[in-house]
């Protein structure tokens, strides 16, 4: 059986890119020749957009060859049961805390949001399941630690020991920046990450997967949605002496990106010294350049004046043993050690 599984789609009343978006996820699809269609959760930014957006979706749904596979998720969480028809070849996974299905020989379980721990919602699922699709958040160390201030990591927590042996394919939703695959004993946890850039957070290529699954085998395989341009996010350092190469980094940068692609997200962290209080215009100006060759471009400043940082004793005394040192030595160990008097002294 083959199953595509996306999430977190977030169709918005007003903007088609997400329609657009799941258009070419389903015509993929076909085209693939898939069975079934997983969206484990936020279809729909949410209930109100549902409402708006929900007799638009059941004729996309309706047009398609595959069936769906739909669990709610905290976005929409009340956007799907029997009373909302969403078309035939449309399975809605609403039981809480799970729903059991069967198809075409395989066991398939449905988990939808709910405002409580993973735990306590499959804490009496029976083994031998085939496919999970379940929407929260997994707290692995080896990548949650820097997510812990996104607010995609409230919801329905979800931690290792839980998955082990609960499925062979756990398909969830809820983590928009990055595709995830990870292992837990004979359970295989993916996240595909949103199809869509929603925001500078989504800084990676657009991803879906592709399961192809029977009672022995499992396959996998991770496909870009290369109708989706994303972020890509470059972060510089500026200060006194070196304000002139930076914005030289910028232009040269944006004018070698392929626009098809990419939505820039340039961060500029530093001091600018009094002399030098034209180099936010300077930036703007570039900014105007080439606000026409992106669909979407972001640059933000995050400057503070030289006097903060040079008053500080020890950096006063670093700065002036640094003066005997030749001008681009110079520039090169101020580039290195300002971010970490920055931080530092915040």
């Amino acid at each position: 059986m083959k199953i595509l599984h996306t999430a977190d789609i977030h169709l918005r009343k007003g903007d088609t890119k997400g329609i657009d978006v799941l258009q070419w996820l389903i015509d993929k699809g076909t085209a693939l020749e898939i069975d079934y269609f997983i969206i484990a959760g936020d279809l729909f930014e949410s209930d109100a957009d549902a409402s708006v957006l929900r007799s638009e979706t059941k004729k996309i749904f309706e047009k398609a060859k595959a069936n769906f596979l739909i669990i709610p998720g905290n976005h929409d969480a009340k956007s799907f049961s029997h009373d909302y028809d969403y078309g035939k070849n449309v399975i809605q996974l609403t039981k809480t805390p799970f729903e059991i299905i069967e198809l075409n020989g395989l066991t398939v379980c449905g988990i939808p949001y709910q405002n409580k721990k993973f735990s306590e919602c499959v804490k009496n699922i029976p083994g031998e399941i085939d496919i999970l699709i379940a929407h929260g958040t997994l707290y692995d160390a080896s990548f949650i630690f820097s997510m812990l201030d996104d607010k995609e990591t409230e919801y329905m927590p979800v931690y290792p020991a839980n998955l082990e042996n609960l499925a062979r394919y756990i398909a969830m939703g809820h983590l928009h920046s990055h595709s995830i695959e990870k292992n837990y004993k004979n359970t295989k946890v993916v996240y595909p990450g949103s199809p869509i850039a929603l925001d500078t957070k989504c800084e990676d290529k657009r991803y879906f997967y592709l399961i192809n699954i029977d009672k022995r085998n499992l396959k996998i395989e991770r496909i870009q949605v290369d109708i989706s341009p994303y972020w890509l996010k470059k972060e510089l350092f500026v200060f006194p002496g070196n304000e002139q190469e930076i914005l030289n980094d910028i232009e040269s940068y944006l004018a070698g990106l392929d626009v098809t692609k990419i939505m820039p997200n340039i961060i500029i962290n530093g001091f600018i010294g009094e002399k030098d209080r034209d180099f936010k215009n300077k930036i703007d100006e570039i900014e105007n350049t080439f606000t026409e060759k992106f669909e979407n471009m972001k640059i933000t400043i995050k400057i503070q004046p030289w006097d903060h940082i040079i008053q500080n004793r020890m950096v006063k005394n670093f700065v002036q043993k640094t003066m005997e040192l030749e001008d681009r030595l110079r520039n090169k160990v101020l580039e290195i050690t300002f971010p970490v008097f920055s931080d530092i002294l915040k």
